[in-house]
């Protein structure tokens, strides 16, 4: 594991004994506690992310607008100054190139998207860069580090070492200090809660972690807890729900995709909408086991309908919960399915996501 980089705050996970992971090429903490008692903390408190892995891109420059417009589904245009938009990248067929969340800033745009599809998307941005004269990506997740401080406490924590950060509204960031270190922070998260993500220069991110850390009871929280939080909510995560096989359509986002507009895939997609999708992604629940990535679904009569694209336990209902794609025969809620997990078939059924009751 010694290749693999290391964010800013990689002495701290130390410090705090985490267990550390290879993930994506880069050393992070997975757990400090446990992951059920991190999940708790988030959901009745706060807990402290460290996602500096993300990676950020700068997209500035007069054509910048119109290159995001060309290879996103959702409208930019229509994002105002300090505003976010969820996005999907897509190829000419449809399919995923990534799934990326947008800020727009008064001098440019702030791309941050997922570590596991770096090198296929910005290949995918490069060939695509017609008007590089007119627009710049430079990528800063090298100088940049992410916290995301999540849960219902976490505006009150952050009050009191930052100035008025709950009048940031949903999907919005600010320029704020936090602690006396300029920061940009946003009212986000990927795990159904209240909360904030919180952008510094690499150099000051021990300094803001303590800070937020010593403002309140607040739990530092790996990727198992990150990872069961945003399964809870069924929100999809990329290289696991979504794939180079798979479209917008089959995993439930069309409603980000903005078709008044042009853009890379458009009418791939529109052909698929008219003649409609193969399979749906849905939400899918055990009354006993566990679903993992991977697992055949069965139907009643044990034939395979689909496979299981994400599961875990999840901490609040106590059984286990999943994402998985089913043939469109089968993806209506309550439709009874099965599981195979080592030889044995477990029975659950599809249900709607979240699976528990959003905060945000």
């Amino acid at each position: 594991m010694g290749k693999e980089i290391r964010t800013p705050l990689f002495s701290i996970h130390k410090g705090l004994d985490a267990k550390i992971i290879a993930f994506h090429g880069w050393e992070m903490p997975v757990e400090y506690s446990g992951i059920i008692d991190e999940h708790k903390a988030v959901r009745m408190s706060a807990g402290l992310f460290d996602v500096s892995h993300m990676n950020t891109l700068k997209i500035s420059g007069d054509g910048a607008l119109m290159f995001l417009q060309s290879i996103s589904t959702n409208d930019i245009a229509t994002c105002d100054v300090n505003g976010m938009k969820y996005s999907v990248v897509g190829r000419e067929d449809g399919t995923f190139v990534d799934d990326i969340v947008i800020i727009r800033k008064s001098n440019g745009f702030l791309l941050v998207t997922n570590t596991a599809r770096k090198e296929v998307l910005m290949n995918w941005l490069n060939m695509h860069n017609m008007h590089k004269e007119n627009f710049t990506i430079e990528d800063v997740t090298d100088n940049t580090a992410i916290l995301a401080l999540q849960g219902p406490d976490s505006t009150a924590i952050l009050s009191s070492i930052a100035d008025r950060p709950g009048d940031i509204r949903f999907w919005h960031g600010a320029e704020i200090l936090i602690a006396g270190i300029e920061t940009y922070t946003t009212r986000s998260g990927y795990t159904g809660e209240d909360g904030f993500e919180i952008y510094c220069r690499s150099e000051d991110a021990e300094g803001l972690w303590q800070s937020i850390m010593d403002a309140g009871d607040v739990k530092p929280v790996g990727l198992g807890a990150r990872d069961s939080l945003r399964l809870e909510m069924g929100y999809i995560l990329s290289g696991m729900d979504i794939t180079d096989e798979n479209n917008p359509l089959e995993a439930g986002l069309e409603w980000a995709i903005k078709w008044r507009k042009d853009f890379i895939g458009r009418e791939a997609l529109l052909k698929i909408k008219e003649t409609g999708v193969t399979r749906n992604l849905v939400g899918l629940k055990l009354d006993r086991g566990i679903p993992r990535h991977g697992y055949d679904i069965l139907d009643d009569k044990n034939n395979k309908i689909g496979i299981v694209t994400s599961g875990t336990i999840s901490p609040v209902l106590g059984v286990g919960i999943g994402l998985g794609y089913v043939e469109p025969g089968y993806s209506h809620p309550d439709t009874k399915i099965g599981i195979m997990i080592r030889n044995k078939v477990y029975n659950g059924m599809v249900v709607r996501t979240p699976f528990i009751g959003g905060r945000t």
